[in-house]
């Protein structure tokens, strides 16, 4: 595997294990919680939404695979237990590694199309889903503590 490709993987299951962590280390009673209602997005949203992502990205986009992804459903998510999301997590891992190990770097300069985005490097791809993956950690650890604050005032 390309250095280059081994170090986004790196990164991509860093993000994946501080999910978890957060997930793990708040009340499950927190997990289905949003801080303003509609306005946002609960802790088991964003980790649902994060794994459909990389998947829709990675799976169908860059591999070719089956337009499987409902993104829609991801902001419905409830769960009071991790162990379905940990199996998709799981799976969607082993799809990405399995993509990932055979990119080269002709694969990282070519181009991909998406309707949302037009066309887009894949190494674009991988580096946005990176961000992505940070953008929403950053918003669980937020929702956390905004969780944790809700119940102190109470």
């Amino acid at each position: 595997m390309l250095l280059e490709v081994t170090e986004y993987l790196d990164s991509l299951e860093s993000q994946r294990a501080k999910i978890f962590s957060v997930l793990e280390s708040a009340p499950v009673e927190s997990w289905n919680w949003t801080p303003t209602g509609d306005e946002t997005n609960s802790l088991f949203v964003l980790a649902t939404h994060v794994i459909g992502a990389e998947h829709g990205w990675f799976f169908e986009i860059i591999g070719g695979g089956a337009q499987t992804r409902n993104r829609p459903t991801e902001f419905l998510a409830r769960g009071d237990s991790l162990d379905a999301l940990r199996a998709e997590y799981e799976r969607v891992s082993n799809e990405t590694r399995a993509i990932f190990e055979k990119l080269t770097e002709q694969d990282l300069a070519s181009t991909r199309y998406r309707e949302s985005h037009g066309d887009v490097s894949v190494r674009w791809i991988i580096l946005h889903i990176i961000e992505h993956d940070s953008e929403h950690l950053g918003q669980m650890e937020l929702t956390k503590q905004l969780w944790e604050g809700s119940k102190i005032v109470q």
